[in-house]
């Protein structure tokens, strides 16, 4: 709600910065875009894997491009919150994503909310050629 408000006042600003009239004559509009604007942002998707155990690290990464020599540029993700039995769970948005879950690696890509999960690395560096 406060960062609709501040949003709101900014757009505001700029009307008048852009327009000239004062920021409460725009302000009524620039609170409908403000919430059109938060509206719009894509829904998260909360993922949850096993936590660490003494073996093996779990962990989470956003595929953001390619690399070189790597084939998939990632970048590793810090767990948002850990629940009752010390599992990680990831809050995230649109994109690919590469999980270890301590005895496998895959991909989810995430789309207007839904996932779908492969293992085939070919098909997402495929997503950023």
């Amino acid at each position: 709600m406060k960062n609709v408000m501040v949003r709101a006042w900014a757009i505001a600003k700029e009307a008048v910065n852009k327009f000239g009239g004062k920021v409460k004559e725009y302000f009524a509009q620039a609170l409908a875009m403000a919430w059109a604007e938060s509206k719009k942002v894509s829904r998260k998707v909360s993922i949850e894997i096993t936590g660490d155990s003494r073996k093996c690290r779990t962990w989470v990464a956003q595929i953001v491009g390619k690399h070189p020599k790597f084939v998939l540029d990632r970048k590793f993700l810090t767990p948002d919150e850990f629940d009752q039995y010390d599992d990680k769970v990831f809050w995230v948005n649109d994109g690919a994503y590469e999980l270890y879950d301590g005895k496998r690696r895959y991909f989810l890509i995430i789309e207007n909310g839904e996932y779908t999960r492969t293992e085939q690395r070919d098909r997402i560096a495929a997503m950023f050629n």
